[in-house]
């Protein structure tokens, strides 16, 4: 590894925490950088964002290029197809390399889904709010919801299930780690068509709130899922949209509680929040097999388990007073 170690045990040579960086980010951006030194072994890398300069959060690109961003090679290999697809909303060197996206994040928690569908149904259904029974058909990730809204928003991951009786529903994830939710503004004009929908999920009158950057891209994420719910022909009895954050992230619930503010019951039946520490404490008794286990290990204490690096944190803040 490149570099001189500081008294936190990093390297010296490089940033380990952004200067726009909040309490929240840093903390886990310094998380990543320690997870890179110690857990990976590797060096970091240059962020596009800081003009090239090292930072501790990134690799580099031969490392990023290997699949490190990635906890096992099977999942790496799932998001190296669905980078050669070219579908949804996939940014190549961002899923890579940043080791702080929350895009390889949801590789990392949903690819192994994807390849087991019978462990798919075991661990969806040991999470709140989803109906009883179900069976899990297929597990998507990036999927744009067939471009209904025509506005590129996409869904981080998408579970299909059967009832017992048959019927279809899906479940459309939103994943976060750090990023707050989009703050780009989309007037509410070219949604109306969905607003004035029977039944709907808003209250009447709310759309004119739409365009608040707040909580713009939840109400596409759950407009979206409306969507596809309510296309002809429809497919879909149900639908559920889920919105997975870290559980130190305090604006990620305050947008959703501003959020529900706009539902009705029924809207309010359809948004499920999954703290993601809460997930994987659900997920790890359903694990059947060594592998299984090992694998939601590695996600906690990738994501979760900042008490790991704590003792190198406390050394780091020492140093910056």
């Amino acid at each position: 590894m490149a570099g001189t170690p500081a008294p936190h045990g990093l390297e010296s040579d490089c940033k380990h925490v952004a200067p726009s960086d909040g309490e929240f980010k840093g903390r886990l951006r310094f998380h990543q950088s320690w997870y890179r030194h110690h857990a990976l072994g590797l060096s970091p890398g240059p962020n596009p964002q800081a003009g090239g300069e090292l930072y501790g959060s990134m690799l580099t690109d031969s490392d990023g290029q290997r699949g490190f961003n990635f906890l096992t090679d099977e999942i790496y290999g799932f998001a190296a197809q669905r980078l050669s697809e070219g579908e949804g909303a996939i940014e190549p060197d961002r899923l890579r390399r940043n080791l702080l996206s929350s895009q390889p994040m949801c590789f990392n928690l949903f690819g192994p889904l994807h390849a087991d569908l019978h462990l798919a149904t075991r661990l969806i259904s040991t999470l709140p709010g989803v109906p009883r029974g179900l069976k899990v058909r297929d597990v998507k990730v990036e999927y744009d919801g067939e471009g209904l809204l025509r506005d590129r928003t996409a869904f981080d991951a998408f579970v299909e299930y059967e009832l017992e009786n048959g019927d279809l529903g899906f479940i459309a994830v939103e994943t976060k780690l750090t990023e707050p939710f989009s703050q780009k503004e989309y007037p509410s004009k070219r949604y109306t068509d969905w607003f004035a929908r029977d039944n709907g999920w808003w209250l009447p009158g709310s759309e004119t709130d739409f365009p608040n950057p707040e909580t713009n891209q939840l109400w596409r994420d759950h407009l979206l899922t409306f969507a596809v719910l309510r296309q002809s022909p429809g497919k879909y009895k149900e639908a559920f949209c889920a919105v997975v954050y870290h559980d130190l992230d305090e604006g990620c619930p305050a947008a959703i509680k501003a959020y529900r503010r706009k539902l009705t019951e029924a809207g309010q039946a359809t948004l499920l929040e999954w703290p993601l520490g809460k997930i994987l404490s659900s997920w790890h008794p359903s694990a059947d097999t060594r592998q299984q286990s090992d694998w939601l290990s590695a996600l906690r204490l990738r994501y979760v388990d900042v008490n790991a690096s704590e003792l190198a944190w406390s050394k780091y803040r020492e140093k910056q007073r």
